[in-house]
């Protein structure tokens, strides 16, 4: 996709549209690297108290005949109110080994599939404009551009003015190259990214 009449000046989208690319697409591969990105990511902090992290006294809560109840032995037993849970969450990592290879093509994959669905726009130009959050939300919303991963180039200092311009509107998630995932690929509508970085990125697919 390529956007034309932009207003900010000195920042232009490429004229020339994208592309197709021949790729054979693995969506089971895609899914399998979206389920390891998304466990990984679980804090897994979750955690129940167990038997001896229970306040309380070991005595027997009352004696073992002649009340009618059910025998205790402890008032941080499962059964009794206050007591330890069974079989509860600890923390944990979700996290499980999976192929480089295997992350790397799917990433190639969603990447292929953005670009054939002309779902990529491509920006010149972006060290040298002096952008505004609000001129770079209206260039979002004049071409209606719902949600946006916007992937700049390790040179942080370089695109100061992009990401300082796009980080606080609502749908927009900018991206060092370096950290360009399957996930967020096919998460957002979008993805903007500079025509240069865009060129290297597509060699590798």
């Amino acid at each position: 996709m390529a956007i034309t009449n932009l207003s900010l000046a000195d920042f232009k989208t490429t004229q020339s549209d994208l592309d197709q690319v021949a790729r054979k697409v693995s969506e089971a591969n895609i899914a399998s690297t979206i389920n390891w990105q998304l466990s990984r990511s679980r804090s897994g902090t979750a955690k129940v108290k167990e038997m001896s992290e229970i306040s309380g006294t070991t005595a027997k809560p009352f004696k073992q005949k002649g009340t009618g109840n059910a025998r205790q032995g402890s008032k941080r037993s499962v059964q009794m109110r206050g007591g330890r849970t069974c079989f509860g969450p600890t923390p944990r990592s979700f996290d499980f080994s999976f192929p480089k290879k295997m992350s790397k093509k799917a990433t190639g994959d969603a990447l292929s599939i953005k670009i054939n669905e002309q779902k990529v726009v491509l920006l010149s130009n972006v060290e040298k404009c002096a952008l505004k959050t609000a001129a770079f939300n209206k260039f979002l919303n004049d071409n209606k551009i719902k949600s946006a991963l916007i992937v700049h180039s390790d040179d942080e200092e370089k695109n100061q003015n992009l990401i300082k311009s796009a980080r606080n509107i609502k749908n927009v998630k900018i991206l060092n190259v370096a950290g360009l995932n399957t996930y967020d690929l096919l998460r957002y509508q979008f993805l903007v990214i500079e025509d240069k970085l865009f060129e290297n990125l597509k060699k590798g697919l």
